[in-house]
Order: structure tokens, then C-alpha cells, then sequence
């Protein structure tokens, strides 16, 4: 079928023609995810105390928790669900004293999975940084710099 748009002509170009998968890595971006996730992962229920905070978002973590009905001015509400989803998933009843920085947590606080949602987005902002200062026409040197800056920062 040299002169008709046939679908028989379609698939015979479709089977002649190579199927071929690349995987492009760049080695910078994978090293500071790498070092991002690992500096923000490590020793992560440590200390097993109420820190700077997790006082505030804490009390919205159990109001949740609880199913109380609150209206909160600091923004939009999806960030404390989402820390809240991380509480749910750990097994938190809610019943925790946010009042004071360095309370002691009980054994119903799940603290690894309070902590992860943040942490994981703080170790993910290395690579980011890297490629925002890329994309924006740097240098690699400059995109690594910015995100070195953020992880002794």
C-alpha cells in the first residue's frame, strides 16, 4: 500500500523501526539527593523531646487526630494534614501535651513519623536548588555551590 494511508502500511513502519530506551544520569544530582536525604534521615528520633516547632504544629497534629473542628490563620491547612497523615499512618491517638519545648513523648508519639514528611522534603530541596541554579544558566560549580550552601546552612 505505496499510495493509501492503510493501517497495514502503519504497523509495517511501527515493527521496522527500533525500540530504544535511554537513561540519562546526572552523577551531581544523585550525590546530593544522596547526601540531602541522609543528613535530614539520620538520628531522626532524636532527641525523643518536643523540638522548636513541632509545639505549634503539634497541637494542630492532635486537634486532628482527635476530629476537633479548628480554624487556624496561619495559612493553608494542607500542610498540617499532611503532618497529620504522618501521625495516622504511625498509629497517633492524638493525646499528647504540645505546651512546652523539650516535654518528654510519650510512647504513643509515633516521632519518626512525625518528622518524616518534613525531613524528606528538606533533603529534596538539594536537588532542587541544584537544578533551579542550573536551569537558570549557571554553571554545574554554581548549582553545586547553592546546594552545599544548603546543606550546611
Amino acid at each position: 500500500c505505496v499510495f493509501c494511508s492503510c493501517p497495514t502500511s502503519k504497523m509495517a513502519a511501527v515493527k521496522k523501526s527500533p525500540f530504544i530506551v535511554t537513561l540519562e544520569m546526572n552523577l551531581v544530582v544523585v550525590v546530593l539527593t544522596v547526601l540531602g536525604l541522609v543528613s535530614r534521615l539520620w538520628n531522626l528520633h532524636h532527641p525523643p523531646a518536643v523540638v522548636f516547632d513541632e509545639v505549634y504544629y503539634g497541637q494542630f497534629v492532635s486537634l486532628y487526630m482527635k476530629r476537633i473542628f479548628f480554624l487556624d490563620d496561619s495559612g493553608p491547612p494542607l500542610g498540617h494534614m499532611l503532618l497529620a497523615l504522618g501521625g495516622y499512618l504511625g498509629g497517633f491517638d492524638g493525646n499528647f501535651m504540645w505546651n512546652r519545648i523539650g516535654a518528654e513523648y510519650s510512647s504513643n508519639v509515633p516521632v519518626w513519623c512525625l518528622r518524616l514528611l518534613p525531613a524528606l522534603c528538606g533533603g529534596l530541596t538539594l536537588p532542587l536548588a541544584y537544578q533551579i541554579v542550573v536551569e537558570l544558566g549557571y554553571s554545574c560549580w554554581a548549582g553545586a555551590a547553592a546546594a552545599l550552601l544548603l546543606l550546611f546552612g
